[in-house]
């Protein structure tokens, strides 16, 4: 009778455990998986972006130049990076590749970022002996599909954010950019959007820059309304950008069956007329009231535009010469109370991690009514000491030596941009179709379908400066940039999320109100008990391996004990 051999059972063991270790390994390196398990599901795609990646037909090759020598947090975020492309490649079976490319190692990769207009970004570390170094980072990839090339930016540098903050929401704005990007290479059709005019509207050189960025994503027109109720049917969005002239009752019923039909407006009125640059002419002026005949059907929507103006503490700068009469000018920046520094609503997808946006004599508005198939959100209001002028406003520059009073500012977040959503009323429910209108009563609708609209109570938050207006070669400047403090607002980001949250109708802006929290270790406590979690990782993995060699030959002694007893039973 042949004996029992534990040790040749224990090889069998031995190799049969290595023989499934190849052949998982075999297969995961051609398997791509991930089990999210993260509390906010950071590592799963949205259901739209799923759809749209299943559903791709062209092949796409992302190449991302955040790589080389970089510190813990741009690590993070090349990693983040690196797993979003992953997660993008498995649902697409293999459309999407990507390939990460380290421009430190090749001037002339340098060279052609700069040509995309991708500057390096310095990125200062201070040393264990207190010096500071500095390294330059490009958190950049370029999408290519179809011989098409698109730059996207992955780094969002929000004024007021930590680093830690700020590359916590690049990895929250991922998704969005990456979809964002081969949706616009990809696209087949060009929707179209249109600036309205013939109310004494902002001009094309005054919304020059918004212009340019629209014209990403859409076919940009301009025009004026004619007699044919359907004339903007061909149009996603509408802008009515700051209109200074009455609109006919025939102009609102074309807008309003537009609405019905499920048009989208972007609603941009002032109700206060005064502008800064009159007032530099003047040093004096007095606001009064602007009535353009939309009050009763913004009103009939949902909203009120008050007729007032606003100061608000947090307020942008304003150059003001101080210099004496006839001497050189001099100028310095000044705080403006009358352009307030408009917060954001940080859960709207339209105002997510956007920056604060400038105003320029803004109103209120106010929600009416109660509508039950409407859902209204704010997405820009003031600060917390705000200041309200009932018109008419007697304005002044002498006013920026004036210092405010705390109890003068008595409101606080008062609503400035408001966004709609639902089915709408008509205005011109149970009233006569306006002369001109080629239109059957039949035809006329009393309730739109499901639509969106959003009211802004500012018209010169979309307008950009422009340089030499009147002479040979004017140039607009970048919205929203503040030449005195040199930095650049949300203004067209703003307006930019705003078209884009108007003309969605599939989803796709919700990817950017995806929220990572950001967990931060306690400085204080890290600094008090760092001596003792050092001991704890130098000491715990000897102590573990330790107990194994204590343990094992015991383990050992006991298993081949029992294989003894079983051979001498055989």
């Amino acid at each position: 009778m042949s004996r029992f051999n534990p040790r040749k059972k224990d090889l069998i063991q031995l190799a049969l455990v290595f023989a499934i270790i190849i052949v998982v390994n075999l297969i995961s390196s051609n398997w791509f998986f991930r089990i999210d398990l993260t509390a906010e599901k950071r590592y799963t795609l949205a259901p739209v972006t799923r759809d749209y990646l299943r559903n791709l037909d062209h092949q796409v090759l992302v190449r991302v130049y955040l790589h080389g020598d970089l510190n813990v947090g741009f690590q993070r975020l090349a990693r983040t990076t690196r797993e979003t492309l992953d997660e993008f490649r498995l649902v697409s079976r293999g459309a999407i590749q990507y390939e990460f490319v380290d421009p430190a190692t090749d001037a002339n990769i340098r060279e052609e970022l700069r040509e995309w207009g991708l500057s390096p970004v310095p990125v200062y570390e201070a040393e264990a002996d207190g010096r500071r170094t500095q390294t330059n980072v490009f958190p950049y990839a370029i999408f290519h599909i179809d011989g098409y090339e698109l730059p996207v930016n992955l780094l969002e540098n929000l004024p007021g954010k930590s680093g830690a903050e700020n590359l916590n929401i690049s990895m929250e704005s991922l998704e969005y950019k990456i979809t964002d990007a081969m949706r616009r290479l990809a696209t087949d059709e060009i929707p179209a959007v249109a600036f309205l005019e013939g109310h004494g509207e902002l001009d094309e050189w005054d919304v020059y820059d918004i212009t340019e960025a629209l014209s990403h994503y859409y076919q940009v027109d301009r025009g004026a309304l004619t007699g044919d109720p359907w004339v903007l049917d061909n149009y996603e969005a509408i802008i009515i950008a700051k209109p200074q002239e009455r609109f006919s009752e025939s102009d609102k019923f074309i807008i309003d069956q537009y609405i019905m039909r499920g048009g989208k407006v972007l609603w941009l009125v002032d109700a206060v007329n005064v502008t800064l640059d009159s007032l530099r002419r003047a040093t004096q002026t007095v606001g009064l009231a602007t009535d353009v005949n939309l009050s009763d059907q913004l009103f009939r929507y949902g909203v009120r535009i008050n007729h007032e103006l606003l100061q608000d503490i947090q307020a942008a700068m304003i150059p003001i010469n101080t210099a004496p009469d006839g001497q050189q000018p001099r100028f310095v920046p000044v705080p403006w109370l009358f352009n307030p520094l408009l917060n954001v609503n940080m859960e709207h997808p339209v105002t997510r991690n956007l920056n604060a946006v400038r105003g320029e004599f803004v109103s209120s508005i106010d929600t009416v009514g109660s509508p039950e198939d409407i859902y209204r959100e704010v997405l820009l209001h003031t600060s917390r000491f705000t200041r309200r002028l009932p018109v008419p406003v007697y304005i002044s520059l002498a006013m920026v030596n004036e210092r405010p009073e705390r109890e003068d500012f008595r409101s606080s977040y008062v609503p400035v941009a408001v966004a709609m959503e639902g089915s709408f009323p008509s205005v011109f429910a149970n009233r006569l179709i306006p002369p001109g209108i080629e239109m059957e009563a039949s035809e006329v609708r009393h309730r739109s379908e499901p639509t969106r609209m959003i009211v802004v109570a500012d018209g010169d938050i979309i307008k950009n400066e422009v340089r030499n207006r009147h002479g040979a070669s004017p140039r607009a400047m970048p919205l929203g940039f503040d030449e005195m403090g040199n930095q650049t607002f949300g203004n067209k980001q703003f307006i930019l999320n705003a078209i884009n949250y108007l003309v969605d109708d599939e989803g796709w802006m919700e990817l950017r109100t995806r929220n990572y929290e950001l967990r931060l270790l306690d400085r204080e406590k890290l600094s008090s008990q760092i001596k003792f979690w050092q001991t704890i990782n130098v000491l715990v993995p000897l102590l573990f391996l330790l107990l194994i060699g204590v343990t094992l030959p015991v383990w050992r002694k006991f298993t081949f004990g029992k294989h003894k007893g079983v051979d001498e039973a055989v």
